[in-house]
């Protein structure tokens, strides 16, 4: 049963939104279809949802100021003014492996960026995550097959990030003043069911971890403990990822998947809102 909180705040049926970002100076939900290379964007209100076509695969965003995002996409990183479509070219990245292109990413609390790459047909091991900090591009890890799951709980000085080919989420703890990471991963929770993949994440002020889980059609709500505190069901199968917004971080938006949905008729790739959330953040900008 869906809970009566969910709505759809955008219709637009994506193949495979990603990276929902609300940008807390322009009241707005950005966000990736990575299978069309479009960046989107709507407001609260308004009732039209804005596509921008991109020369190369965006698969994650982050916000720098109000006229600026950075955007992850196959060949790099880049300063992307809004208005404009004008793009600047912070690093290059994996630009010459063609059988390769970034997946998740989410800014973290100390200025950096942390993305993540992959083979395009998901092959073992071939995953890594990177951090984006003061303009340097370090690998901090690697031999994942679909890293997701990034994001960032600063009071208890970790970063999450999942395999979701291996059903689980892992932290790293980091350091408390820089975010650079150690490099020994912890588990924090692994799925029973491996068909069942955790994707992106996103943790509130009080460090529980909301994570959209892939083939299983909801949100659930982790404890920094590990332990399940609930789990909202969702019209969409395949949600990809999480993002607090509004204009006191009250809503939980939701991308989804429709790329292997035969029917166009329902509700598979939209974007959804939950209202009733008591501890959501916005987001921190990226500092370059």
């Amino acid at each position: 049963m869906i809970d009566s909180n969910v709505t759809v705040f955008s219709d637009v049926q994506n193949k495979l939104g990603e990276s929902p970002l609300w940008h807390p100076l322009l009241n707005t939900l950005f966000w990736v279809d990575i299978k069309q290379s479009l960046l989107l964007s709507k407001s609260l209100s308004s009732s039209v949802t804005t596509q921008t076509a991109m020369p190369d695969t965006l698969s994650a965003i982050a916000w720098l100021d109000k006229s600026h995002l950075l955007l992850s996409t196959d060949t790099g990183i880049y300063k992307y003014h809004i208005k404009t479509n004008i793009r600047i070219t912070l690093t290059l990245l994996e630009d010459t492996q063609l059988t390769r292109r970034s997946n998740d990413g989410r800014a973290d609390p100390w200025g950096g960026f942390w993305l993540s790459t992959m083979d395009k047909n998901a092959s073992a091991g071939q995953g890594k995550i990177y951090r984006f900090y003061k303009s340097q591009l370090t690998c901090v890890v690697e031999g994942l097959s679909i890293p997701n799951g990034l994001c960032f709980d600063k009071a208890r000085a970790r970063a999450y990030y999942c395999d979701s080919k291996t059903s689980c989420i892992y932290f790293l703890t980091v350091n408390e003043h820089t975010g650079e990471p150690n490099l020994a991963k912890n588990i924090f929770y692994q799925f029973e069911n491996t068909n069942v993949d955790p994707d992106g994440c996103v943790v509130d002020t009080i460090g529980n971890l909301w994570l959209a889980v892939w083939n299983m059609g909801c949100v659930m709500c982790l404890s920094p403990k590990g332990k399940l505190i609930k789990t909202i069901k969702l019209a969409a199968n395949k949600p990809t990822s999480v993002a607090f917004g509004g204009n006191k971080a009250q809503y939980l938006f939701i991308t989804s998947a429709s790329e292997d949905t035969n029917t166009h008729q329902n509700q598979q790739g939209n974007v959804f809102k939950i209202t009733g959330i008591k501890n959501g953040q916005f987001e921190p900008p990226v500092v370059i």
